[in-house]
């Protein structure tokens, strides 16, 4: 059995190693997700090396760390992927609730609350942290069902309110959700000698790496880090925009266009042409804000600060 979380704590941590590698935004939420699955697979491997109770009530302790905060962090990477704005009020209130429902949580062998008892038993070779559940223990129940319901209705809100402009994306969520979901449920009330959630995670891990790489290739996360970038549209001498041709040539010629990404270069495009950004978001089928990022990006990769200086910086190669 320790073979099993071990192999499955490697690939969590190579998935991390990956995440950094994909996501080249930095989604903060993001990377705190990946990190507590990496955290959690990791008690589920110390606890199956467990030869005395002490240290298995540590690496229990550790797998919660990770199961409590998770499902905080999942449920703000849905806020971002689905455009839905959220308060630091917010923030506040689920990190003292997560931390409090850790306490509880990581409460085994020191206080009766979450556990009226526990020991460890050795069974066929295998020692086994055998627990019986105290008052507060329906209190961790709540709490992962108050959270999957929100991410739930957060994808269904973002669905009716068209902030995500794709159902495949939503259909994404919602399959790692509800799967996370259903295998807590089986884990809870069928017996079972081995932890689920933890190849559940994993999957979850692949997909969201999987969404983001596509999220990011058509500019539709949101990334509150990225400076605001005038649109200086307005003041551009129109005998500065170019011709299909010209701009054929520009993409042709100009190396540091191919470090854009595919929404970014249809976004250039656009800008070459002289399109103003609300007619790009328009043509492109994006938010206003999303325009905004792409062309942060593009200024920053070309290394300009504004619409002027791009026209003149172009003009050499064409």
């Amino acid at each position: 059995m320790s073979i099993y979380y071990g192999v499955i704590s490697l690939i969590a941590a190579l998935l991390l190693v990956t995440y950094f590698i994909v996501d080249k935004k930095r989604d903060t939420w993001l990377m705190l997700l990946f990190i507590s699955i990496l955290i959690c697979n990791t008690g589920y491997f110390l606890l199956s090396m467990a030869t005395n109770l002490t240290f298995a009530l540590i690496s229990n302790s550790v797998a919660y760390i990770g199961n409590v905060f998770l499902p905080f962090f999942m449920l703000m990477m849905i806020f971002n992927v689905c455009h839905i704005k959220y308060s630091k009020k917010l923030i506040i209130t689920l990190v003292v609730v997560g931390l409090i429902m850790c306490f509880i949580a990581t409460s085994g062998g020191y206080l009766p609350i979450y556990y009226k008892e526990v020991s460890l038993q050795l069974t066929d070779g295998i020692y086994k942290l055998v627990k019986e559940y105290g008052p507060l223990h329906i209190v961790y129940l709540f709490y992962l069902v108050g959270y999957f319901g929100s991410m739930v209705a957060m994808i269904i809100y973002s669905i009716i309110k068209s902030k995500q402009k794709s159902k495949m994306h939503a259909v994404f969520l919602s399959v790692i959700v509800m799967g996370n979901l259903l295998v807590w449920l089986i884990e809870r009330f069928v017996p079972n000698e081995f932890e689920f959630l933890s190849i559940s995670y994993i999957i979850s891990e692949i997909l969201l790496l999987l969404l983001y790489a596509m999220l990011q290739e058509y500019g539709l996360v949101i990334n509150n880090k990225l400076p605001e970038i005038e649109d200086n549209s307005a003041q551009v001498d129109v005998e500065q925009f170019f011709t299909a041709e010209q701009i054929d040539s520009i993409f042709l010629n100009y190396k540091k266009i191919s470090n854009l990404t595919v929404r970014e270069k249809e976004v250039l495009r656009l800008i070459l042409c002289g399109t103003k950004r609300k007619d790009i978001a328009v043509e492109l089928f994006i938010t206003d804000s999303a325009v905004k990022n792409h062309t942060t990006n593009i200024f920053k990769k070309l290394k300009v600060e504004n619409r002027n200086q791009l026209y003149k910086q172009v003009k050499k190669y064409y």
